[in-house]
């Protein structure tokens, strides 16, 4: 039997089959896309497990839970029985839970109407013991705010990543965020956070230029890679717009590119800078920028004496 019992994960996802192979498989890549850990039994629980213990000890090592209640759900005693675990998981903890409403109604579920009402008769003949609880669960369940699933579904699950993320954040605030690996290079542990990115941190790398990963831009860039820090590039030369952001957050007068600007302070400013504390790599990425910005000083010291002697040198003002 698979160790289940040391994994990990950040959300158990709760679910009846009818919509395995559409809309739960998708919220799973997306979750997986971002570098969140997701139990989907699907692809969680192996041939020679025992999958009820597997279950129990998903949700009892993940941090949250997203139920998403259909219309065959309730037929599920394996769903039933998840949810009784979830909410009380939930009790005595920072544990929380997304309700998304697949094609069915919150009174539904609060109040075991339609096929919810149904599929709790015909288990009392065979689960009387229970049915009860079950309803209790439901009842709970249907008392947390959802979500219907009633818009473009990619749009729709792009917004439930988020609002999971944003709902981690606030519930654990201490905790960093994992990487996502359409930013950085991969983690070397895709079963816990990352050590770098928190939360609260926002890593911006302004650049100029077209240099495919070469010069200044591609090793300031090397270096965040390196250590795994999840940064947004922000190119002035494609977007003029991207500069006068820098302006405005870093004083027209002390723009040097490449730049890095972490939770909008630049790195190298006067001002301390919080953020990236874990990042081992910090004394030389404040290093590699301090040269960079000193020898674009001198070039532009340099360029200043040329223009004013210009004349007698034979100086093209093109070049500058």
């Amino acid at each position: 039997m698979a160790n289940v019992a040391s994994s990990f994960c950040h959300v158990f996802l709760s679910f009846e089959g009818e919509t395995r192979n559409n809309f739960t498989c998708f919220l799973y890549e997306a979750l997986k896309a971002q570098g969140f850990v997701a139990f989907m039994d699907t692809n969680d629980v192996h041939i020679g497990d025992e999958v009820d213990l597997t279950i129990k000890e998903g949700i009892r090592n993940s941090m949250s839970a997203i139920v998403i209640f259909s219309q065959k759900y309730a037929y599920s005693t394996w769903c039933l029985d998840e949810l009784v675990l979830i909410l009380e998981r939930k009790k005595n903890s920072r544990y929380f839970i997304i309700p998304i409403l697949y094609e069915v109604e919150i009174g539904d579920i609060k109040h075991q109407l339609g096929n919810y009402g149904l599929a709790l008769e015909e288990h009392r003949a065979t689960y009387s013991h229970k049915v009860d609880k079950w309803r209790e669960a439901l009842v709970e369940a249907g008392n947390i705010l959802g979500d219907h699933v009633k818009r473009l579904q990619s749009t729709f699950i792009q917004n439930i990543v988020t609002l999971f993320q944003e709902k981690l954040s606030a519930k654990f605030p201490e905790s960093r965020l994992p990487m996502s690996k359409s930013s950085v290079l991969p983690s070397s542990s895709s079963s816990s956070f990352s050590r770098h990115g928190p939360f609260n941190d926002e890593v911006i790398l302004y650049t100029t230029g077209v240099n495919n990963g070469l010069g200044a831009n591609g090793l300031v860039k090397t270096i965040l890679m390196s250590g795994n820090v999840v940064f947004k590039e922000r190119n002035c030369s494609k977007e003029p717009k991207y500069l006068t952001e820098l302006q405005e957050l870093a004083g027209k007068d002390k723009v040097r590119l490449p730049m890095v600007i972490v939770n909008g302070k630049d790195l190298c400013g006067e001002e301390e800078v919080e953020g990236l504390e874990d990042f081992q790599d910090i004394v030389k990425l404040k290093s590699t920028l301090n040269i960079l910005y000193a020898g674009q000083r001198q070039q532009e010291s340099i360029n200043d004496i040329m223009r004013t002697t210009s004349s007698i040198f034979g100086w093209d003002k093109r070049r500058i």
